[in-house]
């Protein structure tokens, strides 16, 4: 199995794990863990949880998080912002096609939406793993402030930080990916806020 499908049934494993215990004061601290650990070089809260559940041929051996692992937990600590408060699973499949463009293209509905593309433009054409992440967690902030309903998949979204991060020409493919469902307009000539 390739690892960009480890990534994912691994993504998605951790995910109903924690989904599962969200009823559980231990399962809330993992989360609250979890967001906590956004953008800061000390994870070791997280990890004990964290490594437990994680695919085991994808703990990397070096003093650094491998590419893979930083894609899962990334990916982990995104949900865990977005399930702060909400008894409903923040994380649901997509179709193929669909990414997490399609989900900040909701952020488009309505009003102006110069500062939001601004936004979102400066997270996909960021040049490094520590830059995007810092513009990619911005924009799920304002995405559970603006579009309390949505979801998003998180899977998805793992194998593409790690496409982002890790292969010669993911960050190009990311972007071309992303731009085309965040700017792309419906058959009805409306932009696709769905």
């Amino acid at each position: 199995m390739d690892t960009e499908k480890i990534i994912g049934k691994g993504t998605e494993a951790i995910i109903a794990r924690l989904y599962g215990q969200l009823e559980y004061s231990a399962g809330r601290a993992k989360l609250a863990k979890l967001r906590n650990s956004m953008g800061r070089n000390d994870q070791t809260e997280a990890y004990p949880f964290l490594f437990e559940m994680m695919p085991e041929e994808l703990l990397g051996h070096t003093k650094e998080l491998a590419d893979e692992e930083k894609a899962i937990i990334w990916s982990l600590q995104f949900y865990a912002l977005l399930q702060q408060g909400r008894s409903d699973c923040v994380h649901s499949r997509t179709e193929a096609h669909q990414n997490l463009g399609s989900s900040l293209a909701k952020l488009r509905v309505g009003g102006d939406s110069e500062a939001v593309d601004r936004r979102f433009n400066a997270m996909i054409l960021a040049d490094t793993a520590e830059e995007f992440q810092i513009h990619l967690r911005y924009m799920l902030r304002l995405y559970k402030s603006k579009a309390k309903a949505g979801k998003i998949d998180f899977v998805k979204l793992a194998m593409d930080i790690y496409r982002f991060i890790h292969w010669e020409g993911g960050k190009e493919q990311i972007r071309l990916t992303w731009s085309r469902e965040y700017y792309k307009v419906n058959t009805k000539g409306e932009e696709n806020h769905d």
